[in-house]
C-alpha cells in the first residue's frame, strides 16, 4: 500500500519537472533566435526635414555594428554610421548625453556660415 501512495506522489512531480524542462529549454532557444542586426540595408543620406525621429543602437553581441534607424513619413530607414550625416547624427547624440528628451535637438537644421554673397544695388 506504501508503494502506491510513493508511486502516486512521484509521477506528478516527473511530469511536471518533464515539463518545466521543455518550457525552460524553449525560453532559451527563443531568446538567441534574433541573431542579426536590424539594419540589412543602408542609405548614405536622407533629407534632414524629412526624418521625424531616430534611434540609434549600439554594438551589442548580436549585431557588429551601430544601426541608426530613421523614422521618416510614413517608412523607416537605416542610416550608415559611417557616413558623414551619421556621424554627425552620432555626435549630437553623444553631446545630448543620450537623452530622449533632447533628441529632437539633433533633426534641428544649422544654417552654415559660408562667404556671403554681396548685395547689388
Amino acid at each position: 500500500m506504501a508503494f502506491r501512495t510513493q508511486q502516486a506522489s512521484v509521477c506528478p512531480l516527473l511530469l511536471i519537472s518533464f515539463c518545466l524542462y521543455f518550457i525552460t529549454d524553449n525560453r532559451a532557444a527563443a531568446i538567441s533566435i534574433r541573431e542579426k542586426c536590424e539594419c540589412a540595408e543602408e542609405t548614405g543620406s536622407v533629407q534632414w526635414r524629412k526624418i521625424t525621429d531616430y534611434t540609434i543602437i549600439q554594438k551589442d553581441p548580436l549585431c557588429n555594428k551601430v544601426q541608426i534607424i530613421l523614422q521618416l513619413s510614413g517608412k523607416r530607414a537605416c542610416l550608415n554610421p559611417e557616413s558623414k550625416q551619421g556621424k554627425k547624427l552620432q555626435r549630437c547624440w553623444r553631446r545630448i548625453k543620450f537623452s530622449t528628451q533632447k533628441k529632437k535637438v539633433c533633426l534641428k537644421l544649422k544654417k552654415k556660415n559660408g562667404p556671403k554673397k554681396p548685395k547689388r544695388h
